[in-house]
């Protein structure tokens, strides 16, 4: 289980999206909007004190006050259930747990359970990912979501009637999760979800649409990969 720092900024609401775009540049998974402006989580891994130093750049730029907290490895699933609420995206599509009753005029209802990996659709990007592909035409399309955590893409794609989807991400808790959530949304079409990387990707396989909801510098890094595909 992997440890984490914890990190609250106190960002206006007239920064909070500059803000946030500096923060994208950060290796960062995790990202909530909080009311008094965000809250990161930054892994406690060999990059920790360059990430952490590249943040307190950003604080130190836009004169922002923080606060931060070690988090011990802990059952992400119990501290997500205790302030998770469902994320409604238009009238498109609504995200909700098991635990959550299902509204009505919503195009698409997604059960999401993240279990042991992180992904609640709560990051701003997410929604924005979600938005973005209520305007594209997937049917009969060969989909990949690059780094699925919880699923949710993966499964909206199949459920817009794409004809195929192959997801992937480096966390084994992130795969099996998103195999859960998939039976959990009875998703029968054809999909090749695996813990890996790109380059554990068939190169014959040459997806239609690729969705990547990772943060830039991963994308960055992968940019000619993916261009391949």
């Amino acid at each position: 289980m992997h440890q984490f720092r914890k990190l609250e900024i106190l960002v206006g609401e007239d920064q909070k999206e500059i803000v946030l775009a500096f923060l994208g540049t950060l290796s960062c998974d995790i990202m909530e909007e909080t009311p008094e402006g965000w809250r990161i989580y930054l892994e406690k891994n060999a990059d920790f004190e360059a990430n952490f130093s590249s943040f307190q750049n950003i604080m130190e730029r836009f004169e922002l006050e923080y606060t931060q907290e070690d988090v011990e490895p802990q059952n992400w699933n119990e501290v997500w259930e205790s302030s998770f609420q469902p994320i409604y995206v238009n009238d498109f599509c609504q995200i909700r747990a098991s635990f959550h009753d299902s509204k009505p005029g919503y195009k698409y209802d997604l059960i999401i359970d993240p279990k042991m990996s992180f992904g609640t659709g709560h990051h701003a990007t997410t929604y924005m990912m979600v938005d973005q592909m209520s305007s594209i035409n997937l049917e009969g399309k060969t989909v990949m979501d690059y780094g699925c955590g919880t699923g949710i893409l993966a499964i909206l794609a199949a459920k817009m009637n794409c004809e195929r989807v192959i997801a992937f991400d480096i966390e084994e808790n992130a795969a099996e999760n998103t195999n859960s959530n998939f039976k959990e949304n009875q998703v029968s079409t054809p999909s090749e979800i695996f813990c890996g990387t790109l380059l554990d990707v068939n190169p014959n396989d040459s997806p239609d649409c690729i969705l990547a909801n990772i943060n830039r510098n991963v994308l960055m890094d992968s940019m000619d990969s993916l261009y391949a595909l």
